[in-house]
């Protein structure tokens, strides 16, 4: 770990590998575009001036990340009876649409593969007059051999990951196993391919990024992020390509997130382990829920997604949405500054100083949150003030939650009408039966008074 010196004083140039647009975004995926929110929420908060830039990958990608076999975006419209475009305008869409429930901030630039050929096309020209690749009777390669530590770059990144473990096919026409496709010349059936000087065909998912990364942030840009998949082979070959054709230093800071797992094991299609947030919110979570169960974790430490722990992180959110709606109520809605820096403050600032430490900026705002509880006007204005300048990080709509009026939604008011018609025809024993399914299945605490029935969110039962 190292300090962030930024290439150009106050700004910070920041690229994300964007998504394959083939298929729904998984948790783990969005994870991973949660911490570089984070990521960009923190240098703005600090005072930096951030210009964030992720593609689309909307072509280029062979589904087992090497150069031989099937590219995502042809088994996609072959999946859906679509062209490859078509699905990728749509899947894009649903991409987004998750990101804002997430509260991720959308990127400032936003590329797409297929509109960025020619830039690819002219640094693989830069690479080919370098000697650093070669046509070959099946497209055009990237030559290893002329880029020494390749493929060992960022071991220190995660240093558990090893080349060794890289897919390599025996392909007769690269000079070296482990040269990497460029440009691949087009075959019968290929549903997306340009024109080039080396024939018909269609990009190598690597020159992608790198086309697309130093067209919108320079040749040398402060940092990258990506899933740790990416490390190798995707960010090792964007270093070697990057560098051979500028001479220059590719990324001075590189943050690779930890893989998200459901229930201890990784994600796959084939264990019913593929989950969207689709299934998420299906299952009764607030979508927010999921992204404090992401800060709760840390990014080097990866995240297990269990039903245990979105049961805790739902009931945070309530718990913490009920305290400010209610000191915010108490305040009538003012809110003020701490004279100074607070010391609840400083120690927030300091968690995210010490790479990226959310847990301990959550355990920084539950100090505000308890202030924010105490029966002192003034305290809860404090607190309050100290909540929404965290949540400029935090991300999880805080000003809008306190300012909001919980209601049941439909589903929950059904319930709780059923409810009071058995308790007022005496049937007591259904009465308290729904009052059980009302806090176990929403959360919902259901009291008795003189005055009436009332009720309030405290989480589900066990959570």
């Amino acid at each position: 770990m190292k300090p962030l010196v930024p290439l150009r004083h106050g700004e910070v140039g920041m690229y994300n590998c964007g998504p394959t647009v083939y298929d729904r975004q998984h948790i783990g995926n969005l994870y991973s575009y949660l911490v570089a929110d984070v990521v960009r929420r923190t240098f703005e908060y600090f005072g930096l001036r951030v210009k964030q830039v992720m593609n689309i990958t909307d072509v280029g990608h062979i589904v087992d990340d090497a150069d031989a076999g099937v590219d995502k975006m042809a088994v996609g419209a072959e999946r859906a009876g679509k062209t490859p475009l078509q699905i990728a305008d749509e899947y894009t869409r649903l991409f987004m649409e998750d990101r804002h429930r997430l509260n991720i901030l959308d990127p400032h630039v936003i590329p797409k593969a297929t509109d960025h050929i020619p830039e690819m096309i002219a640094l693989i020209e830069r690479l080919i007059a370098k000697g650093n690749a070669y046509v070959a009777a099946d497209g055009v390669y990237f030559d290893v051999t002329t880029f020494p530590g390749y493929g060992t770059r960022l071991n220190a990144e995660l240093p558990e990951q090893r080349v060794a473990g890289a897919r390599v096919e025996v392909n007769e026409n690269k000079r070296h196993p482990s040269d990497f496709a460029l440009w691949r010349r087009a075959k019968a059936g290929d549903l997306q391919q340009w024109d080039s000087p080396w024939g018909r065909g269609n990009p190598g998912w690597h020159i992608e990024c790198s086309a697309m990364s130093m067209k919108y942030l320079g040749e040398t840009f402060d940092l990258h992020s990506g899933g740790e998949d990416h490390l190798f082979p995707h960010h090792e070959c964007e270093i070697a390509q990057s560098e051979a054709a500028t001479g220059k230093p590719f990324v001075n800071y590189w943050v690779h997130v930890r893989f998200l797992r459901v229930d201890s094991e990784k994600m796959a299609k084939s264990k019913g382990g593929f989950v969207t947030l689709d299934d998420v919110a299906g299952w009764g979570y607030d979508p927010l829920a999921f992204r404090l169960l992401a800060l709760g974790a840390g990014y080097r430490n990866g995240l297990d997604f269990t039903r245990d722990g979105m049961n805790a992180a739902q009931s945070r959110l309530e718990r913490w949405r009920r305290t400010i709606r209610a000191a915010y109520a108490a305040t009538q809605g003012r809110v003020a500054e701490p004279e100074g820096e607070h010391v609840i403050t400083r120690e927030f600032r300091e968690a995210l100083a010490d790479d990226l430490n959310s847990p301990r900026a959550l355990a920084a705002a539950e100090k505000a949150l308890a202030l924010a509880a105490i029966v002192d006007t003034d305290e809860q204005e404090r607190a309050l003030w100290m909540l929404f300048d965290m949540d400029r990080v935090l991300g999880l709509s805080l000003q809008a939650a306190a300012a909001a009026k919980d209601e049941l939604s439909s589903e929950e008011r059904a319930v709780f009408e059923q409810r009071e018609a058995a308790r007022k025809s005496g049937d007591y024993a259904k009465s308290d039966a729904l009052r059980k399914e009302l806090l176990e299945r929403f959360g919902i605490q259901v009291k008795d008074t003189k005055d009436g029935t009332r009720w309030e969110r405290v989480g589900r039962k066990g959570a």
